[in-house]
């Protein structure tokens, strides 16, 4: 892919771009997307720099992503998809929280090399507070520059949401297919956090991952083994989760506070079958974990496979035209991969009430499911596949996502297939 040089006529210095990054880093929309952030901070300083021509495909995978020296473009489309998301998020970030700014940066198509403009017609200028010196008389050179542009992309910041707007937001995804019935007026939503199983040997804490539930310890024969070594009786713990089950549980709270609803928090352990009626329930959990939300007597097209000592897999028990019958977990270490999540709503146990189960094989991929069903890009693209609910009357509902994992991040999240549920 060619390059280009930054846009000259009407642009900012390079500080004022600078702070403009800053600043729409710091808003909601690239908060929780450090991959996003990494890769247009370095675009920016390449651009700013006068080395624009650095700027191609295998550089970009090799400086932000990590890429290994046989890194080959033309089979790894990792640089174009992420490209492909960050003009997304950008556009998104220019049509909502960035209207008003006075500075524009974006990603011309064909090109890596950034373009920064000045908007004309901006109400709104990057201004000093009042009784402080001009900000631009500030700036120095290297890490001092560097935590000060920080610093005023924090105070510059998008205000935050006010009552009123946070009264109507809910209207906004109430009819989606994912959230119909989570925002209903009256309705309480609790959020079960999902955890792996450990075994507790007098204070020694192992985990096996093939054991994901009591009954399975017997079975273990690293259970044994430690059983004989150390003396002691095996005790099944949960007590910790993963990151990305923590990262999900984050997302989620903050999509819940926008539409100004609670949403508390209950470890999988001490869920009960009153939850189902008392409200609106979340399971955040690995596929591999057990959870109250897995013993429900509700329908499932996608059943998940855990092999012993052998890559895990989804069967797809009733494949239509152009799906797959079975869909395997690649995880190529224990760090990247490919993941595939599960998001799936089902009508609860009692009357008006759901129950949503959002998971994959890997933290990583659980927490990648969650970014998915709470970015309002992600939720417009879902909604234009899958269409209104289907006709004959069903309301449940499973989304089937394909997660492309580097370095403990979900590098992409795609849409594979989405069944309707009775």
């Amino acid at each position: 892919m060619s390059v280009s040089a930054p846009a000259v006529s009407d642009a900012p210095g390079p500080e004022s771009a600078r702070l403009q990054t800053e600043r729409v880093l710091s808003s909601e929309i690239f908060r929780d997307s450090p991959i996003q952030q990494r890769l247009l901070r370095y675009l920016v300083e390449q651009t700013l720099s006068g080395s624009p021509d650095q700027l191609k495909e295998y550089t970009i995978g090799s400086a932000v992503f990590g890429r290994r020296e046989d890194f080959d473009p033309r089979t790894d489309s990792i640089v174009r998809v992420q490209i492909g998301i960050l003009r997304k998020k950008l556009a998104a970030y220019y049509e909502g929280p960035g209207s008003a700014d006075e500075y524009l940066v974006e990603v011309p198509r064909g090109h890596y090399a950034l373009q920064f403009s000045t908007r004309k017609s901006a109400s709104a200028v990057l201004a000093p507070e009042r009784g402080t010196r001009p900000i631009w008389t500030l700036l120095a050179s290297g890490a001092f520059a560097g935590g000060l542009a920080v610093f005023l992309a924090t105070r510059l910041a998008a205000p935050p949401v006010s009552p009123s707007a946070v009264a109507t937001r809910p209207f906004e995804w109430r009819n989606h297919p994912v959230w119909k019935g989570f925002f209903e007026p009256g309705s309480s939503v609790k959020l079960v956090i999902g955890a792996p199983l450990f075994m507790d040997l007098n204070g020694l804490l192992v985990r096996d991952v093939q054991v994901n539930t009591p009954e399975e310890i017997a079975g273990s024969a690293a259970a044994r083994r430690l059983e004989r070594e150390t003396g002691a009786k095996t005790i099944p713990l949960e007590i910790y989760t993963g990151m990305g089950e923590a990262q999900g549980a984050s997302l989620l709270t903050r999509f819940f506070h926008t539409a100004g609803v609670d949403l508390p928090l209950i470890t999988n352990r001490l869920t009960k079958w009153q939850d189902f009626n008392a409200g609106n329930l979340i399971f955040l959990a690995s596929l591999r974990f057990r959870t109250l939300g897995r013993e429900l007597d509700r329908p499932s097209d996608f059943q998940f496979v855990g092999l012993p000592d052998q890559l895990s897999l989804l069967r797809n028990l009733r494949p239509r035209t152009g799906e797959s019958e079975v869909y395997h977990f690649a995880m190529t270490s224990r760090s990247s991969g490919r993941d595939y999540a599960l998001v799936t709503v089902w009508p609860g146990t009692f009357p008006g009430r759901r129950v949503m189960a959002v998971g994959a094989s890997s933290t990583w991929g659980t927490a990648a499911a969650a970014a998915y069903i709470t970015d309002g890009l992600s939720l417009r693209e879902l909604w234009g596949k899958i269409g209104p609910e289907d006709s004959s009357g069903k309301t449940g509902l499973q989304i089937l996502l394909q997660v492309d994992i580097r370095d403990s991040q979900a590098a992409s999240t795609s849409f594979v297939t989405a069944h309707w549920l009775p």
